[in-house]
This record gives structure tokens, C-alpha cells and sequence, in this order.
């Protein structure tokens, strides 16, 4: 288990867990095996990856306790008591999208723990949970090799949430900065705000977004980059 699924496992509420995207069923199997859910539900998209966390899942003898399944996102996974949904290792529009497509996810009712990694268009995933009524509870920043992820904690609440959606919240989220791997997680994505807005300057019609990009990065920058 790496950090980053590490990070995912600790965001996680509750007794029944719903891996999607599981690729070799690792999540599940930890958590099961070290008591943080009774049971596990993996799913993958092909048939290869859920192989091979059918074969890991009966290597640590775990079969009683976790399901495996087929499923494009959420799209075959009955609601069944699900307490937590993560979806790690995708991109921010993929993770939406999936979202868009569950009905039970949007039940308030049911109070389902969403725990979401996005690997790419963070400020996307952001920006469409915000205007479709989920709220980010709480944001972890963790640091694997070259990389720094954040992993978001998410609740449907069915309305936009109390917080500001700006360009700092889009590209920074909920991410505390007293921590070693939140001040390089906005570090680096003030990087990515100067790399973005100095292109997107170039463009006269979007000039002004741009040169916000670059001061919010700058001074992001200069307030954490120590």
C-alpha cells in the first residue's frame, strides 16, 4: 500500500466499502484485513485488473468478505448499504462524471462517505462537485515519489456549500499548509497557476484570467515556498 491509498483508507468512515477503479483489490484487502470495514465491494471497468484482485483478494483469504464486479463506475453497483465510495487514480472529469451517473450517491438520506483522489483536473472535479450540491469536508495533501496528491472527503448535502469557489479554492482546495505535504501541494500548484497563467496571457481576449492566475501563484509562492 502506498501513501497516497493509505491517505484514501483514513478518509473512510464506516463498515462497508466500495472500491471503484481497484485495480488489484490493495484498498479493499487492507482495509478489511486491519479491521477499518467489516466488508468490501472492488470493482474495475475491465476484466483483466479485476483478475488480479480476485487473485489477490483469495491469496489473503478475504473472499468472505469481499465482492468483486464489473462495473463502468458506479453504474452496476447497487446502493446494498454501501457506507463509503472511493474513487482514486483518475482524472477529475472522469470522477465527475461517474458522480453524474449515480442516483443513490445523490440521496441525502443515505449520508454515503465519498472519499476522491483525482490525479489530474483537480480544479475540474472541484468546480463540479461545488455547483452539483457536494460538499468537501475535509482534504488531505499526501506526497508519493515525484508527486504530491490530494485526497478530498466528500459529502452530498444537495445545495452548493457555504465556502468560496475561487481561483485559489479550484487549484488548492481545502488543503492546510501546516503540514509538510499541504505546503508542497500548494507550492506546487502555485507553479502550475504562473506555468498555466503566463500561456494563457498570450491570448489577448483572456489576458486578464491569466495575470490573475500568475499574481495568486506568485504570492502563493512566496507565502509557502520556504
Amino acid at each position: 500500500m502506498d501513501k497516497r491509498l493509505l491517505t484514501c483508507a483514513s478518509l473512510c468512515k464506516g463498515n462497508y466499502v466500495a472500491d471503484i477503479g481497484t485495480d488489484h483489490g490493495y484498498l479493499s484487502c487492507y482495509m478489511v484485513k486491519n479491521g477499518m470495514c467489516e466488508k468490501a465491494l472492488a470493482c474495475d471497468v475491465a476484466e483483466k485488473p479485476l483478475a488480479s484482485a480476485v487473485k489477490h483478494i483469495a491469496e489473503q483469504g478475504l473472499n468472505d468478505k469481499i465482492n468483486t464486479l464489473i462495473s463502468d463506475g458506479l453504474q452496476s453497483v447497487a446502493y446494498d448499504g454501501i457506507t463509503d465510495v472511493v474513487i482514486a487514480g483518475m482524472g477529475g472529469e472522469l470522477i465527475s462524471s461517474i458522480l453524474e451517473k449515480c442516483d443513490w450517491i445523490k440521496n441525502t438520506d443515505l449520508s454515503v462517505n465519498l472519499v476522491l483522489q483525482p490525479m489530474t483536473k483537480w480544479d475540474v472535479l472541484r468546480k463540479w462537485l461545488y455547483e452539483n450540491g457536494f460538499q468537501v469536508t475535509r482534504e488531505e495533501a499526501c506526497e508519493e515519489g515525484r508527486f504530491v496528491y490530494s485526497v478530498m472527503q466528500v459529502q452530498y448535502i444537495g445545495r452548493k456549500p457555504d465556502y468560496k469557489m475561487d481561483l485559489k479554492y479550484l487549484y488548492c482546495g481545502l488543503i492546510d499548509s501546516s503540514s509538510d505535504d499541504g505546503r508542497k501541494y500548494i507550492v506546487r500548484q502555485a507553479d502550475r497557476l504562473i506555468t498555466s497563467g503566463n500561456g494563457i496571457m498570450r491570448n489577448p481576449q483572456r489576458y486578464d484570467l491569466g495575470l490573475e492566475m500568475t499574481e495568486l501563484g506568485n504570492k502563493l509562492k512566496s507565502e509557502y515556498d520556504k
